[in-house]
């Protein structure tokens, strides 16, 4: 299911940023960070990177050991077992 702020950053060449919002029962203001953090993602090659693990390892890796030893082995990355989890 598509999010209330996606739908709106596709339907914004058909109508206005206010009429969508307002249909939709978000705030305008909302829409435009949602639009301000979407293209700036700090973590997407982390996201990137653990993917590629799960999917090298048959998708059977578990978060905490296996994904965190895996990116140290592969990229020398250090990364919290909370993080990994949170990005999974």
């Amino acid at each position: 299911m598509k999010s209330k702020h996606t739908i709106i950053d596709e339907l914004k060449p058909k109508r206005t940023v206010k009429e969508l919002c307002g249909y939709l029962g978000i705030s305008r203001s909302g829409s435009y960070a949602y639009l301000k953090r979407k293209d700036n993602d700090p973590e997407e090659e982390l996201k990137l990177k653990i993917r590629s693990i799960y999917e090298q390892r048959d998708k059977t890796v578990g978060y905490r050991r296996r994904i965190q030893d895996e990116l140290y082995r592969q990229y020398s990355l250090v990364v919290n077992h909370k993080k990994v989890l949170r990005l999974i």
